[in-house]
């Protein structure tokens, strides 16, 4: 597989692959994470996260309580600041720059920027933690990352799964489930993988930004698969992108 080199990265982190077994943070995998982040800026990598907040709060409890969906998605928004704070202290122990940027402002704690700052900051090896979704209701994590993507001007969309890649059919369930290398934007959406919503898919066909899928419980897969594209999926907007046409 050729391929040029992937430089500055948008990682679309879980809350749920942040959450341990008995609480809402994993310590052992902040760690983890945060020496992987480190390890990338060591390489020369520029990387911005997109983080969820599903350790905290699941959009679908609101049925259960009673609370409309506005209100749930204005909750989950605030609660990716709890993580993103979380991240940001944990890379800064590291000795990482890091900064929170919000789609609305805390005070003291994360602010709006312009696109062409977030940039600036990435070039000057800070790691950008984004938080507050889109700071609209209603709108698709899968397309705020896309979006985010687009402002940093990505090279690559990561997402972080619980499986090593896409597959013809869950893995979880199927012994004798495929997994794909490589995919186009068209063959992901043909074949119904659930890579990433349509929405999404249009903004980064439009932007030529590739969407890598990998496992995202060992951080350090994020890492293998810059040096290896088959530990994890490729997805592309074409295959010209593959074969380096």
């Amino acid at each position: 597989m050729v391929l040029q080199p992937f430089k500055r990265l948008l990682v679309k982190l879980s809350g749920e692959l942040l959450s341990g077994e008995d609480g809402v943070f994993s310590a052992s995998y902040l760690n983890e994470l945060s020496e992987a982040v480190l390890r990338l800026r060591n390489e020369g990598k520029q990387v911005a996260f997109v983080v969820g907040a599903g350790n905290i709060w699941r959009g679908r409890d609101a049925d259960l309580l009673g609370i409309n969906g506005t209100d749930a998605d204005y909750i989950g928004m605030l609660s990716t600041a709890v993580n993103g704070l979380m991240l940001k202290s944990c890379f800064e122990s590291r000795g990482l720059k890091a900064e929170l940027v919000s789609s609305f402002l805390i005070e003291g704690t994360a602010y709006r920027r312009h696109p062409s700052e977030i940039r600036s900051l990435l070039e000057n090896q800070v790691t950008v933690i984004f938080v507050g979704g889109t700071g609209m209701p209603h709108l698709t994590t899968d397309t705020l990352a896309a979006i985010r993507a687009v402002e940093i001007s990505a090279d690559l969309l990561v997402k972080l799964t619980k499986v090593d890649g896409v597959y013809d059919k869950d893995p979880i369930k199927y012994v004798d489930a495929c997994k794909y290398d490589v995919l186009t934007f068209d063959e992901a959406i043909q074949k119904s993988l659930g890579v990433m919503d349509l929405a999404a898919f249009a903004i980064l066909r439009d932007k030529n930004i590739p969407v890598a899928v990998i496992k995202g419980t060992d951080p350090m897969e994020l890492i293998a698969f810059l040096h290896d594209p088959s530990k994890g999926t490729l997805v592309v907007p074409n295959l010209e992108e593959v074969h380096g046409e």
